[in-house]
């Protein structure tokens, strides 16, 4: 019984350091084309990214005033979580980790809103929600075209390039009409 505690804490400790690595240091699988390092860091990270999204999307539903939040976030809740379905199964397909949104394993990671954030975010309610959620949310959308682009530039999976193309594409609209709405 001793023995196996330890064992079973370095088993622990091997898998959630393994778990909170960019890149799990395999290939994607062989029947792949055209996949890269690149693709899979991308979906590892924007994974967690759009979960985050959809997170801080959701407490619009309940905290925000404007109809205009809370349809851009109903928005964002369902592209993003198609996105999210897509590079899961990728990265199923491939044989790497799919990384958590929650915390990142206590860790900060490019991109991501900080705790203090979201827990500033659900402590308000009307104006004052909506006040703060608009320009963080357009600042989380610029970081993921950011990670779009990079992979665009470095990926070599078809698919991928598609999707970061579309994310470029739809997230800078919304940037845009967040900024217009702001101003």
């Amino acid at each position: 019984m001793r023995r196996r505690l330890p064992m079973a804490l370095f088993a622990l400790v091997v898998w959630v350091l393994a778990g909170c690595s960019t890149a799990t240091g395999a290939a994607p699988a062989a029947g792949t084309p055209g996949a890269n390092q690149a693709d899979v860091t991308f979906s590892q990270q924007m994974v967690p990214h759009h979960q985050q999204s959809i997170q801080v999307a959701n407490l619009a539903s309940e905290r925000s005033a404007s109809e205009y939040v809370k349809a851009t976030a109903a928005k964002i809740v369902k592209a993003e979580s198609a996105e999210v379905r897509t590079m899961t199964a990728w990265l199923q397909s491939w044989n790497a980790a799919v990384l958590p949104a929650a915390g990142h394993a206590g860790h900060a990671m490019p991109g991501m809103i900080t705790e203090g954030q979201v827990a500033s975010l659900q402590n308000l309610t009307g104006a004052e929600f909506d006040k703060t959620w608009l320009p963080l949310m357009a600042e989380h959308l610029r970081n993921g075209v950011a990670m779009a682009k990079t992979v665009l530039s470095s990926g070599e999976h078809a698919e991928t390039k598609a999707l970061a193309q579309e994310i470029v594409e739809n997230q800078t609209a919304a940037i845009d009409e967040i900024t217009a709405q702001l101003s």
